[in-house]
C-alpha cells in the first residue's frame, strides 16, 4: 500500500444552474484563481428510537454541509452571485440575490513512497454562497494580500443524482489512468456521478 497524502488546492471554479429547460443542467464552468483555502463541515444529527429497553433503530437526519472558502480576489462577475448588483454607474449594492451553484476545486494527491502526484477534484452541486467577509488592515512594512472568505451552505441537488438514483450535494474524483479523459473535462462541463 502506497504512502498518499493531500495538500495544496487549485483551479476553483463556479457554474451557475440554467433553470430554462423542462430539466435544469449547469452552464459551463468558470474559473475563478486566486482560492487560499476551504474548510467543510458536515452536520447530520441522529436519534436513538428505543424498544424493548435498549436502542431498537438510530435514525439520522439529513446532511447538512457548509463550507468556508478564501480567496485573495473575487470578481464583480462572481460577487453577483453572492448577493451584489451593479447599478448603471457602475457601483456595486448589496441588494441582489444569492444564486444557487455549483463550485468545485482540486487538491493535490502525492505518493510519498513514489513520488507520483496526481489530483482530486471536490464538486458541490447546490450551493449558495453568503456576502463576502471582509478584513483590511494598512500596508506597514511590506504588503499583506488580504483574504476574503466566503460561508457556502449546500443543499441536495434537485437533478445531480448518482448511480442508485439518490440525489446529491456532494462529490469528489480522484485522476487515475481510467478516468483521465473524463476528469480533464472539469473546467469545460460540471462532472456529474452519471453521464
Amino acid at each position: 500500500m502506497s504512502r498518499k497524502y493531500v495538500h495544496g488546492n487549485r483551479n476553483f471554479g463556479y457554474a451557475t444552474i440554467n433553470t430554462a429547460g423542462q430539466t435544469p443542467v449547469f452552464n459551463t464552468p468558470v474559473m475563478l484563481p486566486g482560492m487560499v483555502s476551504c474548510s467543510v463541515e458536515i452536520d447530520q444529527d441522529s436519534e436513538a428510537i428505543y424498544a424493548d429497553n435498549k436502542v431498537w433503530v438510530s435514525a439520522k437526519g439529513a446532511k447538512v454541509r457548509t463550507a468556508e472558502v478564501a480567496f485573495r480576489y473575487i470578481t464583480p462577475e462572481y460577487m453577483a452571485l453572492l448577493g451584489f448588483k451593479q447599478n448603471s454607474n457602475g457601483v456595486y449594492t448589496d441588494t441582489g440575490t444569492f444564486v444557487p451553484h455549483a463550485f468545485f476545486f482540486e487538491e493535490t494527491v502525492e505518493d510519498g513512497e513514489t513520488g507520483d502526484i496526481t489530483h482530486r477534484l471536490h464538486i458541490f452541486y447546490n450551493a449558495t454562497g453568503s456576502e463576502p467577509q471582509i478584513e483590511t488592515e494598512t500596508d506597514e512594512d511590506g504588503i499583506e494580500a488580504r483574504e476574503i472568505s466566503v460561508s457556502y451552505s449546500c443543499l441536495d441537488s434537485t437533478f445531480v443524482k448518482d448511480v442508485d438514483n439518490e440525489y446529491c450535494q456532494y462529490a469528489w474524483i480522484e485522476r487515475d489512468n481510467t478516468n483521465a479523459t473524463f476528469y480533464d473535462g472539469f473546467q469545460n462541463a460540471v462532472l456529474l456521478p452519471t453521464v
